[in-house]
């Protein structure tokens, strides 16, 4: 139990180091904050019929509701306008990269984040990280892969389908998949909370308006480019800063900014350089909303095959706390005797034999059931808060 335990938890924490370590740019008051970066190249593509994990905050403006007022002009057959240009054009306040996207049904967001430079003393930085979210709504359904590509290192791979608040960690190893699945309190906060990390290009500033009824990923937006102040944020030379705005609907469909930094940019010279110190460098960031109400996801027949957690009975008011193959844990409020007696009492009734039992109450207790060739172990122990923490182990 402890070695299933400890890979779900092991693999989890390796996704979820992935959105904590730097690549993507964005902005902040200040200094420029490297934030959790997207994955990188080769058979990292998701095509359009593998969506990604749970990618949408609950609290964002609701389906309808921009959280912007977009400027529109008059069209005429869906041609575009004349190019508004010049410090008079309209702005807005920048989109956040999960507003508004609780109106659709279901889409995909790809983000590639690429650095590339040279060290002082000559020599090249290159890494790539791309990742790809995809939410199917009606199915409660998400996919998430996250693939990094550094110079001299081996790419690493991260890839996580959820159904509702149950997770599973996916992998192909040697041509066999491997899903390991788990459910855990508060997992589509905790997903959704590694999304958002990794997809926020944009925190605070405004854009200006280009251009209006450019269609970009089969939808049709307004084109706007960061204004001077905020590019100033970033405290290096933005070479491009565009970013597409729905016209119905107010969500960011797709951001595109390129940077370039030299050994004075602070931040982002550190960030490029990964300590080693950096000459000059550029970092390109893209951003884009793709097939929208199309996508939709399958969840690998390693995954969907799984059998979660042991399905017989527990305590009275026992909390489960979390479910993998063959194991459920959980919690009760109650004293470890009353525990104790309830699978003494209970097991047997539904045909279980007590083969073995080992411990005591300050200590807890290990019990043995067997039923045919079904075998279940029981472990129970009065744990700090002074509830009753419970593991059922089959096989």
């Amino acid at each position: 139990m402890r070695s299933r335990l400890l890979l779900v938890t092991t693999l989890l924490a390796g996704a979820i180091s992935v959105a904590g370590c730097g690549n993507l740019p964005f902005l902040s008051q200040g200094n420029p904050q490297p934030t959790a970066s997207p994955a990188a190249a080769g058979d990292a593509a998701t095509p359009a019929t593998q969506p990604t994990a749970a990618a949408e905050q609950p609290t964002q403006a609701p389906a309808n509701t921009p959280a912007q007022t977009i400027p529109t002009a008059p069209q005429t057959g869906g041609a575009p306008s004349t190019p508004a240009t010049g410090d008079g054009a309209p702005t807005i306040p920048l989109p956040q990269s999960q507003a508004n996207l609780a109106q659709l049904e279901s889409y995909h967001i790809t983000i590639v984040s690429k650095m590339n430079g040279k060290t002082t003393d000559g020599k090249t930085i290159e890494s790539q990280m791309t990742y790809t979210q995809a939410l199917h709504r009606p199915s409660k359904t998400g996919y998430t892969l996250v693939v990094e590509n550094r110079q001299g290192a081996p790419s690493t791979q991260s890839e996580l389908y959820s159904v509702g608040d149950m997770l599973y960690i996916y992998q192909r190893q040697g041509g066999k998949e491997l899903c390991q699945p788990g459910m855990m309190a508060g997992m589509g906060d905790m997903l959704r909370g590694i999304a958002d990390a990794m997809t926020a290009p944009l925190q605070t500033g405004t854009a200006q308006l280009v251009n209006r009824g450019e269609t970009v990923n089969g939808v049709l937006t307004d084109r706007y480019t960061l204004d001077q102040e905020t590019i100033n944020q970033f405290g290096a030379t933005v070479e491009k800063a565009d970013l597409w705005v729905a016209r119905d609907g107010g969500y960011l469909v797709k951001y595109d900014l390129t940077i370039n930094v030299t050994s004075n940019t602070t931040g982002w010279a550190e960030m490029l350089g990964g300590g080693a110190p950096i000459s000059e460098g550029t970092i390109v960031y893209n951003w884009s909303l793709e097939d929208i109400n199309k996508t939709t996801i399958t969840l690998p027949s390693a995954c969907s095959e799984q059998t979660v957690g042991v399905d017989l009975p527990l305590p009275a008011g026992t909390q489960v706390d979390m479910a993998m193959p063959n194991t459920t844990m959980g919690k009760v409020n109650a004293g470890i005797d009353s525990v104790l007696t309830f699978f003494k009492t209970e097991y047997p009734k539904l045909g279980y034999e007590l083969t073995y039992e080992y411990g005591d109450a300050q200590n807890g207790y290990i019990l043995k059931f067997k039923k045919g060739a079904d075998e279940v172990m029981v472990q129970f122990s009065t744990v700090s808060d002074g509830s009753v923490q419970i593991t059922l182990t089959r096989g």
